[in-house]
């Protein structure tokens, strides 16, 4: 594991006081992150997350409507897409097994000005809306029982022709992950392939 991760998915309070500002320049816009030590990719932008970005800021037709950040972290992808894509306003809902990345995730949401609903549990337990657009940068170290679980549940929240979008690595079982997400949605795409990230898209 980078940075010290280990068990980003779950809260230590020792760490919540510990907070780190970044500043990144994402697509040309300037955002603000406070974040903490424990936290996933908490000394800057990971490039699983930016890749993923990338790639769905070039999807046609442009993503829009609802979109959930499902394991949000300290709401990296939601609140840079929100903030910086073309497309008509997402309303965003961001989730996160861990409370202290969702106290991050609302605050940094405030701090770049936009409007996000922020909800602390484990995948869909308190979710019930449906979503045009679900991201997802798997909690590897979770274990693959937990990713097979949130691939599913997400299957259950996406609207009719709505979009799961995935970024996983070679290494860390894309190809297996492409099979089990075919017996789950009509559609499973791999749209962008990197240095071993794949950017997939599982599509009602």
């Amino acid at each position: 594991m980078k940075n010290g991760e280990s068990h980003y998915f779950i809260a230590n309070p020792a760490l919540a006081g510990d907070t780190l500002t970044l500043q990144p320049v994402i697509f040309g816009q300037n955002l603000t992150f406070a974040t903490a030590r424990g936290l996933f990719s908490y000394e800057k932008p990971d490039a699983a997350s930016l890749l993923l970005m990338e790639v769905m800021r070039a999807t046609q037709p442009p993503i829009s409507g609802t979109m959930l950040d499902l394991g949000c972290g300290y709401g990296l992808i939601g609140i840079t897409l929100a903030k910086t894509h073309a497309a008509p306003r997402l309303r965003l809902t961001m989730s996160d097994t861990n409370e202290i990345a969702c106290a991050y995730a609302s605050q940094n949401a405030k701090k770049n000005g936009v409007q996000a609903t922020v909800v602390h549990c484990d995948g869909f337990a308190a979710i019930a809306d449906m979503f045009d657009t679900i991201t997802l940068n798997p909690p590897i170290h979770a274990g693959k029982e937990i990713m097979y679980r949130l691939y599913k549940d997400a299957a259950a929240h996406l609207q009719p022709k709505g979009a799961l979008y995935i970024v996983i690595q070679k290494k860390h079982g894309a190809e297996s992950t492409i099979n089990f997400l075919h017996e789950l949605y009509p559609q499973v795409g791999v749209l962008h392939k990197r240095k071993g990230y794949y950017i997939l898209r599982c599509t009602m």
